[in-house]
Order: structure tokens, then sequence, then C-alpha cells
């Protein structure tokens, strides 16, 4: 059941899960991960068309939201792992790995050894930036379809948090959001896809860990025309468009449709979800079939 809410959250709750959300670029599909407990985290499907939630699989590991991201088609998702239970090489602790969601069952891993990597995302349709030069998986096999690239992307962070704004800041940008130059703190924007108004993100420096968000604070507004009037969306983990152009915000554990004003429109809250790690089904141990080529011409 869908119901409405403010600004303030209709979940007074002290430790709400943290959702953070990846849309494909080709298909209605979202991918949401859910962290909570803080050692645990969760993969969903989420048909965008549909708002029908399939949830998927558990694992005990800190996956780094950041520095992790879905295919264009929504059939596969990098995740950067950090976790003690899990694949191991030796000493190494961390690794990429590409599953399908919402199953983290691994098809190829890539072991780093430790956190300070960027992750990886995809720049295209069929290709994988994974930011080293190692083509070849140490577990698991990639199909040809896929190629793993080693040019650099678009997007070189300079700052201390290299290692998560890195593949961040190039999903941003690959995703159609613009930063504003000039801003402080530092602000990025995105036209609604009907281009009736723009939504803003304004990245907020959290030094406690503990605090909503983490480390990162986005706070969100929307903004009427070029200059128009603005609308204070709050904290959130997460807020974008989604493939029909609705404007989706992750906040308190919730996933809600942002209605106007201060409404909003609950699409699925999962706060109530317990850890209970499960075998993922037999199609997710496969790749799937590659995504078709764009057309050209007629």
């Amino acid at each position: 059941m869908k119901r409405e809410q403010g600004n303030e959250s209709v979940y007074p709750l002290d430790h709400p899960c943290r959702l953070f959300v990846y849309l494909a670029r080709e298909a209605p599909i979202g991918v949401v991960l859910r962290r909570g407990p803080s050692d645990w985290v969760r993969l969903s499907r989420w048909r965008t068309d549909t708002d029908e939630l399939e949830h998927g699989q558990w694992m005990r590991a800190r996956v780094f939201e950041r520095r992790s991201d879905l295919s264009t088609d929504g059939s596969l998702f990098l995740a950067f792992v950090r976790g003690a239970a899990g694949p191991s090489q030796g000493n190494a602790d961390s690794w990429a790995a590409i599953s399908r969601p919402p199953y983290f069952t691994a098809l190829a891993v890539w072991f780093v050894g430790g956190t300070y990597y960027t992750g990886g995302y995809f720049p295209e349709r069929r290709t994988l930036w994974l930011g080293w030069g190692s083509p070849q998986p140490d577990q698991g096999r990639v199909p040809k379809w896929l190629r793993l690239t080693p040019k650099r992307p678009p997007y070189i962070d300079g700052t201390g948090d290299w290692t998560d704004r890195t593949v961040w800041i190039n999903r941003l940008l690959r995703d159609g959001w613009i930063r504003r130059e000039g801003a402080e703190p530092e602000q990025w924007q995105r036209r609604s896809p009907a281009g009736d108004f723009t939504l803003v993100m304004t990245i907020l420096a959290n030094t406690e860990f503990a605090a909503y968000g983490g480390r990162y604070v986005l706070d969100y507004l929307v903004r009427e025309g070029p200059d128009g009037a603005e609308t204070g969306l709050g904290l959130a983990t997460w807020a974008d468009f989604d493939q029909g152009g609705r404007l989706i915000v992750a906040r308190d554990g919730c996933l809600s449709r942002w209605l106007g004003g201060d409404r909003y429109a609950v699409i699925a809250d999962f706060n109530d979800q317990r850890p209970d790690p499960q075998p993922a089904p037999g199609w997710a141990t496969d790749w799937p079939r590659g995504p078709g080529r764009r057309r050209t011409g007629n």
C-alpha cells in the first residue's frame, strides 16, 4: 500500500537502513543496495515501470556503493566488496565481482587486496572499466561480448577522496548530471526529462561516520526554471529521475516518489527486512546473453 508522507520521516527509526539505487539506462530496471545492520547488505531488483520488487541475496560484507555500478540493461552488477567471508586469495580481503542482480553470487572475481582502489563501472553497454590493466579475472571468466577497457575515464579525481569519487563522478557524468561551477559546497544538477524543473544535489562533508548518510551526506532540492522557486527535499542517501521521468528519493530506508511540495508516495519500505542468507538460483550462476548492438540507420 502506497501512502503519502511529508519531509519529516513517517518512520521514527533511530537507525533506518540505507538505500542506494542504480538505474539501467536502456531498460526499466533498477537495483537497490540495502545496508543494515552495518555488516550486512542485500540486493533487490526493482521494475520501475510497475514498481514490483524482487528482494534477493544477503551478504555479510561491506559493499562500497560509490565504487559499484549496474550495466546498461540491468543484467549485471559490478560490486566492490570488502569482507571476511566470500572468495579468497591469500590475504586479499577485498575484491571486485560481477553478479546477476538481485544476487551477489560472483560470475567473475578480481582480487584487490585492500580498499585503496576505485572500483569499476560500465561506461558503455559492452564495456567495463576496472581501474587497472588486468583483463582476466582471478576466478570465473568474462564472456567475449564484455570488453575490459584500459581507457582512462573522462573524470580523474585529484582529491584525497579519489577512491570514492572516481567511479561515482564518472557515473554522474555518464547519466546526465552537470557540476555547478564555483558552487561551494560542491553541487551537481540534472534537468528533469520533461524539462520542467531541475534536481540539485549538494555534497556536504561529514566527519561523523555514524551520522545519517555516513561519511557522505547529500542534500537535495528542486528548482523550477533556471532561477525559479526552490523546494527543499532534505537529506537523502540517493535521488534521481527514473526511466519514466519520475523523481525518486531514497530516505530513512524507504523508496518514495516525489509528488510535489512536501508530498511523497512510498513505493517500498525496506526497514523490516532481516538478514537471511540463501544461495542464488541456478540462472544467476551463469552469464546472461550479451546486450544487443545499437542499430545505425533505418
